[in-house]
């Protein structure tokens, strides 16, 4: 009897069965959609922080070279970050975010972990301007550093090599000859790498060699720059007493102007709490 009555029992229950079975596969598939697209976001999260890791591990590798630079260099120097780039193709400048605040002057030496890249030559209160050694009106005063012979590398614009002016055909300049500043004109501490030699040419007729030089600093990718400071041994005791009262000023105006900005932020988050208790009993 119980066998004749299972077919009909089966077929009675299938409905509700199937019901049970179709609600579970939906929901089942409704959750592993779900789960799916938090995974997927998840993954777009972290390949961002990937990149975002990548980019730090980078500028971290950077900032160890150019401090490891710094050690080497018997000038105090202070670290600095690029801002802007000069639009302008036929003047080759820089804007660094370190200004009167930090005591940076106009005609201070800008050097990267490889050499020097330029000097300042305007300052405002938080950022300077800086001419590279390639815009065309720039020149500094160099010497072969296998011999110590004497010339003025002047800059030729974006991507050109430098110029050493005013040198004779029968100058001892070698191509791979490293420059280094000489140090005359005061601008430039003694013995800082300017650029290799990369070609040198005898044309007829003139009375100067053509002389070509590879700039030593990457000019076009570096992003962190060192501003070198005076030495405080050099300079007098009244100019020390400046410095050190300069400094204290520029510490009493951060912490004024970091209190400030707490105060800012206190009244806006009061003034937007307030807007929604309004906008609360409004709606009551």
């Amino acid at each position: 009897m119980s066998a004749a009555i299972y077919p009909v029992q089966l077929i009675a229950s299938f409905p509700s069965d199937f019901s049970t079975w179709a609600s579970d596969y939906f929901q089942s598939r409704s959750e592993l959609e779900e789960q799916t697209k938090a995974l997927e976001a998840m993954n777009l999260l972290n390949s961002v922080r990937l990149q975002k890791l990548q980019a730090l591990e980078r500028e971290n590798m950077r900032l160890h070279e150019l401090l490891g630079s710094s050690f080497r260099l018997p000038e105090r120097v202070l670290v600095a970050e690029l801002l802007t780039i000069d639009s302008d193709p036929f003047s080759q400048q820089i804007v660094i975010n370190k200004g009167e605040r930090y005591n940076v002057f106009e005609g201070q030496p800008v050097l990267d972990a490889k050499g020097v890249m330029g000097q300042v030559t305007a300052v405002s209160r938080f950022s300077s301007r800086v001419i590279l050694l390639t815009d065309p009106s720039h020149g500094i005063p160099v010497q072969v550093n296998r011999n110590g012979l004497r010339a003025v590398a002047t800059g030729r614009g974006l991507g050109k090599p430098l110029q050493l002016e005013h040198l004779p055909h029968n100058s001892d300049v070698r191509v791979g000859d490293l420059l280094v500043t000489s140090g005359l004109g005061g601008r430039f501490p003694v013995g800082y790498p300017v650029g290799t030699v990369r070609s040198i040419d005898h044309p007829p007729g003139k009375a100067f060699s053509d002389i070509t030089v590879e700039p030593a600093a990457h000019l076009e990718t570096s992003r962190e720059v060192l501003l070198v400071l005076p030495k405080i041994d050099e300079v007098g005791i009244g100019t020390r007493d400046e410095i050190a009262e300069q400094t204290e000023q520029t510490e009493q105006t951060e912490q004024t102007e970091q209190t400030e900005q707490t105060e800012q932020t206190e009244q806006t988050e009061q003034t937007e709490q307030t807007e929604q208790n309004l906008g609360i009993e409004g709606r009551e």
